[in-house]
């Protein structure tokens, strides 16, 4: 039963299809399902999971590319008392088993062609029941026939805003991944900041490229569910197929990671596709490089907005930068702002805490911390992680940063990214982003490796932009002398790869360069 003082995100679905059944709610490229069916369909699958012996708590794990059966199982599993567990489709079979091992679901839906990434034998043994979305090996395992049979009036199920609503693994830039409990009260405290940030409207049409499986896809989910928008799915970012799908679907709202933006303008045919209903942009998920926002600014009629998050705060932001910040009038006041990550989120208070978690005033760099109802609920079966990140009440991002005094936060560094060389403090992200000043730079990673006289130095890693002249390393350390003290310069040397490695939400995995490139940090 759902009371009016309870905060659950599923029951959105309800409320869509009661004021606009025949609207459009997502769309593929082969099939579009209105918000009233859908309604229909989730309360059919969360009685067919209830039927296969789902119960309260209980993980419902989601194996696929974006499509709608993904959203379809996001709400059947809350609406029946269960938890959302989406698994990222590029990890290794591996890596999936012992994030299965670690969530322990009850069920798990997978899309056919990603079937061989799982030990079926060692699910059964385990007691989760596997659906695979097409052709199935016995009509049993088949998604659709958890819903045949089924009545599609409302459920009646006992939730709470408290109870967990989703478990999402993060994509560990810092080691193995953790899960990251969501509740229903995360879900909508976040799709309602988000909404009312991005300014959202009931007519917008949203583009969700983003994988669903990491906080980004899900927050644009969030915020245009909250709205009442039509989503538009694609299964995976490509240049053409995005284009085409903005025309085709005359897309107002889209989420895109920084590389998207910079393969946008990087696009040979971009003038081809008629862009003109699209009216703001949101960004997020890794550092923008600055060059590539102003480029865009300059290039494109659109609102532009920046947010930055982690999965831990389910998955709303740290701080916004809104549409009102986007000015390219050349003053310095602005400029610099250009560089923050915004004020912090509606739904969020947001500090700067020293080493004994002590508040530090305006312009001083520190841990950023932050709490509030977006914040999650903790790491799935870790309490020890989740005593010290959640101590005192706020968590402990593991970033690096200040505030000035209008508000606005910048972002320094990851702390354990930290570098120091000769006894001064050396920030990667302030090498990285004096390398993106170049025009020939598409992507830029600086990491730390050992020196015999000062303790640690830096190496620089550069992938060319395609089409450009390519920059020599003696001309990238020039512009570097020109811009950087000489303790922060790359002593390790720049050196010219085709790509960096990147996790699921874009930001480079630096662990992974020094298994790519050992001989570099020697």
């Amino acid at each position: 039963m759902v009371r009016p003082d309870q905060m659950l995100f599923s029951y959105l679905a309800e409320k869509n299809a009661k004021y606009h059944p025949a609207k459009d709610y997502l769309v593929e490229v082969d099939r579009r399902l209105s918000f009233g069916r859908f309604n229909e369909r989730t309360n059919q699958l969360a009685r067919g999971l209830l039927a296969r012996g789902l119960r309260p708590g209980d993980r419902v794990c989601v194996l696929n590319h974006n499509a709608s059966e993904n959203v379809e199982v996001f709400f059947a599993a809350m609406k029946a008392g269960g938890a959302f567990c989406p698994l990222n489709v590029r990890l290794a079979p591996p890596e999936v088993a012992a994030i299965l091992d670690d969530a322990r679901p009850a069920l798990l839906v997978a899309g056919r062609e990603y079937l061989d990434k799982l030990d079926l034998g060692r699910l059964k043994a385990a007691g989760c029941q596997v659906l695979a979305l097409g052709p199935a090996a016995s009509p049993g395992q088949a998604y659709e026939a958890a819903l045949e049979g089924e009545p599609a009036a409302r459920l009646e199920t006992e939730r709470r805003d408290d109870d967990l609503a989703a478990l999402i693994y993060t994509s560990g830039t810092t080691g193995r991944p953790k899960g990251v409990m969501w509740t229903h009260r995360n879900l909508f405290s976040s799709a309602q900041a988000s909404a009312i940030s991005r300014r959202t409207r009931p007519e917008d049409v949203a583009l969700l490229a983003a994988p669903i499986y990491q906080a980004a896809g899900v927050g644009t989910l969030l915020s245009s569910t909250f709205r009442g928008n039509t989503v538009v799915l694609l299964g995976k970012f490509d240049t053409a197929a995005y284009l085409a799908t903005i025309e085709r679907e005359k897309v107002t709202t889209a989420f895109l990671v920084p590389v998207m933006l910079q393969k946008l303008l990087e696009c040979p045919e971009l003038d081809r596709y008629d862009l003109s209903s699209l009216r703001t942009i949101c960004y997020g998920s890794a550092p923008m490089p600055a060059q590539t926002l102003r480029r865009a600014m300059a290039r494109f009629d659109w609102q532009f907005m920046g947010a930055c998050g982690a999965t831990e705060t389910s998955p709303g932001y740290i701080a916004f930068l809104g549409h009102q910040d986007h000015v390219l009038d050349g003053s310095p006041e602005m400029e610099k702002r250009l560089g923050s990550i915004g004020q912090e989120s509606i739904n969020a208070e947001v500090r700067v805490f020293d080493e004994q978690d002590q508040e530090l005033p305006p312009e001083a760099v520190g841990e950023i911390v932050l709490r509030g109802t977006n914040v999650m609920a903790g790491y799935w079966r870790q309490p020890e992680q989740t005593a010290d990140v959640l101590r005192g009440g706020w968590y402990h991002t593991g970033d690096l940063g200040y505030l000035d005094r209008q508000g606005y936060l910048f972002l320094v560094d990851r702390k354990k990214d930290m570098i120091i060389s000769g006894g001064f403090n050396v920030y990667p992200k302030e090498i990285e982003d004096a390398l993106l000043h170049h025009p020939a730079v598409a992507q830029a990673a600086v990491a730390g490796r050992g020196h015999p006289v000062w303790g640690e130095t830096t190496v620089a890693f550069v992938v060319p932009r395609p089409g450009a002249p390519r920059p020599s390393e003696a001309e990238l350390l020039a512009l570097l002398k020109e811009r950087l003290a000489d303790y922060k310069q790359p002593r390790g040397g720049i050196h010219f790869v085709e790509e960096l490695p990147l996790n699921a939400s874009g930001k480079v995995v630096k662990q992974e360069l020094k298994k790519l490139y050992p001989e570099k940090f020697v």
